[in-house]
């Protein structure tokens, strides 16, 4: 199998009705990791529970550690393999207030709570108890679309308040058999999860999972050791409490966003998400067999409800369904894949919506000074060659518009040889690249984060087929475009010579190339 088909098979064909279906090569393997993701999730649970109940460690102290040690293990990481985006993130004043307010209110808000309602119970019913945060986002999304909750949203409600009125009083509806505490930062941590899933939506299309996740955590690490002041808790640091909390950051928290984010891969971001909730059942196994807390029956059926009621209220939105550009799009689990659009692979049906773009694309050209001639690119032949070998990407809106045009191939470009460069060199020589085409969007589709959808489905359409990098290259006049490659972590490698010089002496280009 080609590069080419391969990235053709990891985006989908349309189906018979027109909408957008993604097939997975890899689902048996994706499967397995959003399992382990889950299961390390759980393991992380237990430390803490380990952690607070027999070793007396406080929750302020476990927060303040694990968030710095989380973060400073995510931003090696990102250093080794993208530091570029994270110089590009640290450029974006308005994704950086959006981190920080994300990681105080969403990941500190629910380390905090989280890790109190496991003090208080234990790993298994702590959290499920964050998982009722689902019917805090269910309520959020409808009340943003102006409509009342759906009959199956309403089923999975019913289930939950079963399942949490079971665990909380063990079947004895006049009494509470769980600490008072435990319930209450049960529900704390369930409206942080909400505030976990919703705030990042921009900045997580923006620049991907790993950069805001890790910086969000390094901010809340810091607003967290300036508050609580860990040194002054009276933690004595033995061998024991160091491995549970190695523990919980490289196997519950690293290793759990590796796994899990290459499940969403593998599997697709509905698939994972859904088998991510095994996460509370993962935390009571783990418990009992390690740290030996009990299990009763009445504990496991509410565990049982709670987790019936994540596909009611997680089902995905129907591709046609109309959404404003308010509209919050339902959970779709951890370190998630938030977002409004779709790609896909172009067909000859396409035609007309992806010509419209192109002229709107030749139109804005013009505005911004560019000179073009009477031979636009691309051509209606190279247009329609790229659809036949499948390179030619349409993005879709929620409502499913067509918004976008781009085409991502793995054929070497001549005009992209050393002998073509004016000055400036090339950040990779002899490796396979991927080159980025014709990159435009739809006139009323601009400044929405379109473009920065693009560059990361570029990315990523690069890396399935093989590319050690992706190339492209721009007109000087063209401004948005310059920017945008650079804020997405892209190099300016000099001036490219396109074309006959003695027959197009005007035609040159500004050369970009991003390492993957």
């Amino acid at each position: 199998m080609t590069t080419e088909e391969k990235a053709v098979k990891t985006e989908g064909q349309q189906d018979a009705a027109g909408s957008a279906t993604v097939e997975y090569p890899h689902m048996v393997r994706g499967i397995i990791c959003a399992f382990v993701g889950a299961c390390c999730w759980g393991f992380s649970g237990t430390c803490s529970s380990l952690m607070t109940g027999q070793y007396g460690v406080p929750v302020l102290w476990i927060t303040c550690v694990r968030l710095l040690l989380a973060a400073a293990l995510f931003l090696a990481v990102i250093i080794v393999k993208d530091y570029r985006s994270l110089l590009a993130v640290l450029r974006d004043g308005r994704s950086l207030l959006r981190i920080a307010g994300f990681g105080i209110l969403g990941v500190l808000l629910t380390q905090v709570s989280y890790l109190s309602a496991i003090a208080y119970t234990n790993a298994g019913i702590g959290t499920v108890l964050e998982r009722l945060g689902l019917i805090v986002i269910m309520f959020w999304t409808c009340f943003q679309m102006w409509r009342a909750p759906r009959l199956r949203e309403m089923a999975g409600l019913v289930l939950a308040l079963a399942g949490t009125v079971l665990i909380a009083t063990k079947g004895q509806l006049g009494s509470l058999q769980i600490p008072p505490e435990g319930l209450f930062f049960g529900i704390v941590s369930a409206f942080a999860l909400a505030f976990y899933t919703l705030m990042p939506v921009k900045p997580l299309k923006k620049w991907g999972p790993i950069i805001v996740t890790g910086l969000a955590m390094l901010m809340g690490g810091i607003v967290a050791t300036v508050m609580f002041r860990p040194w002054t808790l009276g933690v004595q640091v033995t061998p024991e409490i160091s491995f549970a909390m190695l523990g919980m950051v490289i196997v519950g928290t690293l290793g759990a966003y590796v796994f899990y984010l290459q499940g969403v891969t593998d599997a697709g971001p509905v698939r994972a998400s859904l088998i991510g909730c095994m996460e509370p059942v993962s935390a009571l196994v783990i418990s009992a067999l390690w740290l030996g807390t009990p299990v009763v029956p009445i504990d496991v059926a509410g565990i049982a409800l709670i987790i019936a009621m994540v596909p009611f209220v997680t089902e995905k939105q129907s591709a046609g369904a109309p959404r404003k550009d308010g509209d919050v799009p339902l959970f779709r689990g951890r370190a998630n894949e938030l977002g409004y659009l779709t790609s896909r692979v172009a067909t000859k049906a396409d035609l007309p919506s992806i010509t419209d773009i192109l002229n709107d694309g030749h139109a804005y050209l013009e505005e911004l000074g560019v000179e073009q001639g009477n031979k636009k690119y691309p051509t209606f032949r190279e247009l329609k060659r790229a659809i036949d070998e499948g390179t030619c990407y349409v993005v879709q809106s929620q409502a499913g518009e067509d918004v976008a045009v781009f085409s991502v191939s793995f054929d070497p470009e001549s005009q992209y040889r050393s002998s073509h460069m004016i000055d400036g060199s090339w950040l990779t020589e002899g490796q396979p690249y991927a080159i980025l085409h014709w990159a435009t969007v739809a006139a009323d589709a601009r400044r929405r984060g379109v473009g920065s959808f693009i560059l990361g489905e570029a990315d990523r359409i690069a890396r399935v087929g093989g590319a050690r990098s992706i190339c492209g290259d721009t007109f000087p006049e063209n401004t948005p475009m310059r920017q945008a490659a650079l804020q997405h972590g892209y190099t300016e490698c000099g001036t490219l010579r396109i074309g006959v010089p003695v027959m197009e002496p005007d035609r040159e280009r500004i050369a970009y190339e991003k390492l993957l």
